[in-house]
């Protein structure tokens, strides 16, 4: 028996999601795609063959789907919490969806409404908060933690025992230096190499990274994405968590 599963959003992102369903599709039927919520487009229209059934607010109107994220980047990432709480879904209507080529540890612990992409790289005892995006080529190094609504571009790389904040960014092909902390909301620029720590709220680019604005205060109502009751990532690879979340 499969899983209803609503995407919210119909960015670019969405064909990464798309590429995954059907991946894990291919190896056992898991997921049934019913379509789209998306405050941008007009209810009933099509787009990659799926309806759009409304908007975000419309989410409690399906109660037998799941649901996962694709609305964010560089531009909009911080508003992606606001994005979330708009749908007034409690966090087990989140799915956690895992490309079945990439590698992640089975000592890896993740949180609701994670992605991880074709390619992807999760080590031992790192921590994926709720919302996280992973991309494409993505690397995150052990002991590391991830904090909630965090995006890691494609190709960035998070060394070991690193922390990235809750609602940062991490540009495409960004690297990150073992033991460092990027705060939260801060934005790593593509191809940046970061080798100290990042303020919260920074936007830092360049080799080495250096800062060019601190745009935003992070939000101190999102919680701590140190959850240490996750289950392991053994559990989640192509389904859905199990239900003994809980955060802190």
């Amino acid at each position: 028996m499969t899983q209803p599963l609503i995407i919210l959003g119909t960015s670019g992102s969405a064909y990464d999601v798309l590429d995954i369903v059907e991946a894990i599709n291919a190896r056992s039927p898991a997921w049934e795609l019913v379509g789209f919520l998306d405050d941008a487009r007009t209810p009933g229209e099509r787009h990659l063959n799926l309806e759009v059934l409304g908007p975000l607010t419309a989410a409690s109107r399906f109660e037998r789907c799941l649901f996962v994220n694709v609305i964010g980047s560089d531009r909009s990432y911080r508003l992606r919490p606001q994005l979330i709480a708009r749908t007034g879904l409690p966090a087990d209507r989140f799915a956690t969806l895992v490309h079945p080529q990439a590698g992640v540890s089975s000592r890896a612990r993740f949180g609701r409404g994670v992605v991880v992409n074709f390619g992807a790289s999760v080590a031992g005892n790192v921590t994926v908060g709720d919302h996280v995006s992973i991309g494409p080529g993505s690397v995150i190094g052990h002991d590391s933690v991830i904090g909630p609504f965090a995006m890691l571009a494609p190709a960035a790389i998070v060394s070991g025992f690193c922390q990235v904040g809750e609602g940062s960014y991490i540009g495409a092909g960004a690297m990150i230096r073992q033991t460092v902390r990027v705060g939260a909301c801060a934005l790593v620029g593509m191809g940046a190499v970061v080798v100290k720590d990042v303020p919260p709220g920074a936007v830092v680019v360049g080799n080495p990274a250096r800062p060019i604005a601190s745009a935003v205060s992070p939000r101190s109502r999102i919680p701590s994405p140190v959850v240490e009751s996750l289950p392991v990532a053994a559990n989640v690879r192509g389904t859905s968590l199990s239900e003994n979340l809980s955060t802190s």
